[in-house]
């Protein structure tokens, strides 16, 4: 049995969204776990969810620029932004710049 299926709108980085059609669709038929991902903020998230568009949202860029991206959400705090030139690929300082370089909340 499939366990999840993690549906990834990049409507964020300017390709066509998945249409509420096809989403609607998967939902009807697949029994278990539904993610969601894809430009989702801390609101529209919650909104995804309370809606009942998906059962739980990935974040992935705003998880690499925030290794503590619970806790931000938890305090209403600010988010790092991502450095896009580090993605996949070293950045001038080598392999860890851009994952392991990002500032937390407790420095």
């Amino acid at each position: 049995d499939l366990g999840y299926i993690h549906v990834v709108d990049h409507e964020a980085m300017g390709a066509p969204s998945v249409r509420d059609t096809i989403q609607t669709t998967i939902r009807n038929v697949f029994p278990n776990a539904y993610i969601l991902s894809g430009g989702y903020q801390l609101e529209s998230a919650n909104a995804g969810l309370e809606a009942g568009k998906g059962d739980m949202v990935a974040f992935g860029r705003p998880y690499l620029a925030n290794p503590d991206l619970l806790e931000r959400f938890r305090r209403g705090e600010v988010l790092n932004e991502p450095d896009m030139g580090t993605f996949y690929a070293p950045g001038p300082e080598g392999f860890a710049q851009g994952y392991t370089d990002y500032p937390t909340l407790e420095g």
